[in-house]
């Protein structure tokens, strides 16, 4: 399985909340890194968010935030 690296928190929390799973999370100097399987749909959904032509419900970005940012503060210790 291929893997993509994304270090971008809105993008991150973004496909969390289209349903793509993290594989891999790493910390790297002072970021981390998640990876996400590689595949259509989340390149689809990469560029969903880059041109700003989706919507989402707010409380499941909240909520994927959180998560998100659990795993994030996890990193680094």
């Amino acid at each position: 399985m291929k893997l993509k690296e994304i270090t971008d928190i809105d993008l991150i929390v973004f496909l969390v909340t289209k349903g793509h799973l993290i594989n891999k999370s790493k910390k790297e100097g002072n970021k981390s890194i998640i990876y996400f399987e590689d595949n259509k749909e989340l390149q689809k959904n990469i560029l969903k968010f880059v041109n700003r032509n989706e919507n989402i419900n707010i409380s499941d970005y909240q909520a994927a935030h959180r998560r998100v940012k659990t795993l994030l503060y996890a990193n680094k210790n």
